[in-house]
């Protein structure tokens, strides 16, 4: 049970209880990650809008035995705020998101082309 820090991109985000979220994360090193985010649906989560779908962030993280927990997320560049504004990039940013989750085999394995592309192809949208 060790920390460890990485960047990714957030993919996608599904409720876990009242108050918690599981994030997936394309990461640089590590892959496709599913990750556990305390407290993040409370109004006064200090890192929740840091890991909404489209956001490249540098993350923290406790390893455990199923799913890591996040400790730490500072926000790299918010992607969704210029997409969500305009339903054509959005549509494609959500299909660009998708793919790069189905494209990775496995949980862990890593993936760094498939990271790089994918900010690439945010960042030319």
């Amino acid at each position: 049970m060790t920390l460890y820090r990485d960047e990714g991109i957030v993919l996608r985000t599904q409720k876990l209880g009242e108050a918690d979220r599981i994030i997936t994360v394309l990461t640089r090193r590590g892959g496709r990650i599913r990750a556990a985010a305390k407290g993040v649906r409370k109004t006064k989560s200090r890192f929740g809008a840091r890991l909404e779908p489209f956001t490249h962030v540098d993350l923290q993280l406790y390893e455990r035995r199923s799913l890591d927990l996040i400790t730490q997320a500072e926000t790299l560049r918010p992607y969704g705020e210029q997409l969500v504004t305009d339903y054509p990039r959005y549509t494609a940013g959500t299909a660009m998101l998708e793919t790069a989750e189905k494209l990775t085999a496995e949980e862990g394995e890593p993936a760094l082309r498939q990271f790089l592309l994918l900010v690439g192809g945010l960042r030319t949208l």
